[in-house]
């Protein structure tokens, strides 16, 4: 080995400068071409295929992004949608409700009628609840004017369950609603959570 690379030593002595410029040209092209083929060449292959497994994935969430947001403004749409009809349900029983309160205010009405009403004016409120409509026997004669005779009608225990002062509120606006209408006992238990209050409510036709 020694004696080989004396030879190649000898060799390149012998070489005039412009022989050993061309040669070390030579040893850096191949060295070159060596790293550019073993080297530089799969780096830049891994990097192109890495390129595009990032724009690949880059425009898959770009897909699934506006797929996304195409879910989402269709369920704002359909939500919106619903609420709208909602709204129009809703004034509707308004409407409708305000016409029966008008109807009882004006006419008086049994029993059943008023119950029948509270049920759906209390539908309206997430203050007070209906916890029951008890139907009773009312005598009427200690409550008309003299001199007038009235028969024995049925009336409700209304139990409504909420806070104290809703509670009032709410059966000051009844009062309020049903002018025709007969007010009985009132009885309030504190000690219950909500609230609750008991009205006796009837109303009553007198005769001469």
């Amino acid at each position: 080995m020694k004696l080989l690379w004396g030879r190649l030593a000898a060799r390149i002595n012998a070489m005039t400068m412009r022989e050993r410029f061309l040669l070390f040209a030579c040893v850096i092209a191949i060295l070159g071409a060596i790293t550019q083929a073993f080297f530089i060449s799969p780096l830049i292959s891994q990097q192109k295929v890495l390129v595009a497994e990032i724009d690949k994935k880059s425009s898959e969430m770009d897909l699934r992004r506006d797929e996304t947001n195409l879910e989402i403004l269709k369920r704002n749409r359909d939500q919106i949608i619903e609420l709208n009809s909602n709204t129009l349900k809703v004034q509707s029983d308004l409407a409708s409700v305000e016409r029966d309160i008008a109807a009882l205010s004006t006419t008086g009405a049994d029993a059943g009628a008023i119950s029948t009403m509270l049920k759906r004016v209390l539908r309206r409120s997430d203050k007070v609840t209906l916890v029951r409509v008890v139907q009773v026997g009312t005598d009427l004669s200690a409550i008309v004017p003299a001199g007038t005779q009235a028969a024995t009608r049925s009336g409700l225990d209304i139990t409504l369950a909420g806070s104290y002062l809703d509670l009032m509120d709410y059966l000051a606006l009844l009062e309020k609603e049903l002018p025709q209408s007969r007010w009985g006992t009132v009885v309030l238990k504190a000690e219950t959570v909500p609230v609750q209050v008991t009205v006796r409510l009837f109303s009553t036709a007198v005769e001469s």
